[in-house]
């Protein structure tokens, strides 16, 4: 009957997360859309700078209170949640102070002229667009943490119904204030509002018992110890996931990294709804899966990966052959270059699968082999990046980027070895299927004869 029932969150929850996730994506493609005609590509250059640095100060100080919760025995105990939600808001206190205090080194450091001219770090708006965003961090702070009660039982519907509520309302004031006053702190006043909409519905009377701010001194040790490896993972997933833009902010003007953000905003896209399921789906499930039947983790991690393989894999080729055809159809002249940098980046897409390794891991318990995949791909793309621009230029930091995971590879199928969850055959069943696609797109494109 566990089984069952486990079978039918699992499908339930998968096409929440699913379709959530295609919502949330055409709702950003829309205002994407929109908002590329009424804004200068400067402004999505300097706002990615602004994501990367609240990325980058919310994960260096991530305990992993999600992961700990949907893992722990205890995850349901309101003692225990009461402190997770404490440490969440202080948390959030400090993420705003750092961010504060960095606006506050950047301008000076501008002021000093210690920047590189021309380059994004020495735009004169990036400091305090930061400091206004920082706020958004108190807010999130006090989101309640029955959302990850939620998740860890895999009924996602009113997660994902009050994310997509909340990504919605910011967009659409977004658009219309942005119609009459064309600036970039419309891009701010929608990350503001979009946090209070959330933080507000995520403590409705309907999704469980508020907490309340109280600390005991044995879950805080708890958390503390499962999080101390998710702590170092969040800082390297923040150097992975961000750490191209920390270096093209240097090298780049604000104009050409915003349109490198418009390719990377396209490719990322099915990264991130496979990221979405990892997290809300695929990890609460392994975690259940191991609590009650460690024996059988391996094969429904198995039959997992086919189905993620075959996705990835056929839409990675697919766009591959395709993305400047998609660019030129979606966006103007000015963001035409972004063509050939979806094509490119749209080959990371192939690495999917073997990142989903972390969330089996994670479900055993083991964040420290999580932690130790993440520091050998990031090491990689401190050497190897720089390197790749030094010799071949913004080519040659595209594809490297694209290509990153693959250093990683060995050490992944290292890891599952080790816990003895490892099919090396099936690893790389579906890989031809990326091949099939990318000819079939270049087919497509030639067929019909879009140049």
């Amino acid at each position: 009957m566990q089984n069952v029932s486990l079978k039918k969150r699992v499908s339930t929850s998968t096409a929440w997360v699913f379709a959530g996730h295609m919502s949330s994506q055409i709702l950003r493609l829309a205002s994407n859309l929109i908002m590329t005609r009424l804004l200068i590509p400067d402004m999505f250059g300097v706002m990615a700078l602004v994501t990367v640095f609240m990325m980058g100060i919310t994960m260096f100080s991530d305990v992993g209170l999600q992961q700990n919760i949907v893992q722990s025995k205890k995850g349901e105990d309101q003692s225990y949640l009461n402190t997770a939600w404490s440490v969440q808001i202080i948390r959030g206190v400090l993420i705003f102070l750092i961010a504060l205090l960095l606006s506050i080194g950047l301008l000076i450091s501008q002021q000093q002229n210690f920047l590189p001219d021309n380059s994004v770090y020495a735009d004169p708006v990036l400091p305090y667009v930061l400091a206004v965003m920082s706020f958004t961090a108190v807010l999130a702070g006090f989101n309640s943490v029955n959302l990850f009660v939620l998740n860890r039982k895999l009924l996602v519907t009113k997660v994902i119904s009050i994310e997509l509520l909340s990504q919605a309302t910011g967009l659409i004031i977004m658009v219309l204030v942005a119609w009459f006053w064309r600036e970039i702190w419309v891009l701010v006043l929608a990350g503001l509002i979009s946090a209070v909409v959330k933080m507000m519905l995520s403590h409705h009377a309907s999704l469980g018992e508020r907490s309340r701010f109280v600390i005991d001194k044995q879950h805080l040790n708890d958390i503390i110890h499962f999080g101390k490896w998710i702590f170092l993972g969040s800082i390297l997933g923040f150097l992975l996931s961000q750490g191209d833009r920390l270096f093209l902010g240097a090298w780049l003007t604000p104009e050409m990294l915003g349109i490198y953000s418009i390719a990377f905003f396209m490719a990322n896209a099915a990264r991130e709804i496979m990221k979405k399921l990892a997290g809300s789906v695929f990890y609460p499930m392994l975690s259940e899966v191991f609590r009650e039947n460690p024996e059988k983790i391996k094969s429904v991690y198995y039959r997992l990966r086919l189905r993620v393989d075959f996705v990835t894999m056929t839409a990675a080729g697919f766009l591959a052959s395709t993305g400047s055809v998609i660019i030129a159809f979606l966006y103007d002249d000015r963001y035409l270059e972004s063509g050939w940098m979806f094509q490119v980046l749209s080959i990371s897409i192939v690495f999917i699968g073997f990142n989903m390794a972390a969330a089996c891991l994670m479900a055993r318990g083991d964040s420290k082999s999580h932690a130790i995949m993440m520091m050998v791909t990031v090491g990689a793309l401190f050497i190897g990046l720089p390197v790749a621009h030094n010799f071949y230029g913004l080519i040659g930091a595209v594809v490297f980027i694209a290509l990153l995971d693959m250093a990683n590879i060995p050490t992944t199928l290292y890891m599952m070895k080790r816990a003895g969850i490892l099919n090396i055959k099936r690893e790389f069943l579906m890989l031809p299927m990326f091949f099939v696609a990318y000819f079939l797109g270049n087919y497509l494109v030639s067929f019909i004869g879009w140049q």
